[in-house]
């Protein structure tokens, strides 16, 4: 889902590991018509639907992101000084594999994790 939170960041929130967590959503999870009924709560604290189901801002604030661009990779690997070549000996993915994903090819939710959990370290 596309947000844009009250300070003006636009973020890509992935809400399936939310969902597919609860009980209480296995409609959304069924019925596409229904989950595109998405509107902002009327008090903005909140996604609702129009069978009544929320999602909170505070519970999609602490899923983990788990889209990248090629930029932002580049951009981590450069502050985390790690080459192309140290991050393939550290992830045991091949070099032409990380020089595909800097080059724009979609880069898959794992790598993107694993991306954040060394920013978030702050080193390798």
């Amino acid at each position: 889902m596309r947000l844009t939170w009250m300070d003006g960041v636009m973020a890509e929130v992935d809400l399936a590991p939310l969902l597919a967590n609860h009980r209480s959503y296995v409609s959304l999870r069924k019925d596409d018509a229904l989950f595109q009924s998405a509107r902002v709560a009327s008090d903005g604290a909140a996604i609702e639907w129009s069978d009544g189901s929320r999602v909170s801002a505070s519970a999609m604030m602490k899923l983990p992101q788990t889209y990248m661009d090629a930029t932002e990779l580049r951009a981590i690997m450069d502050e985390l000084r790690i080459s192309v070549e140290g991050l393939s000996a550290l992830l045991g993915l091949s070099r032409r594999v990380i020089s595909d994903y800097r080059s724009g090819i979609p880069i898959p939710k794992p790598l993107a994790l694993a991306m954040r959990y060394l920013q978030d370290r702050g080193s390798i």
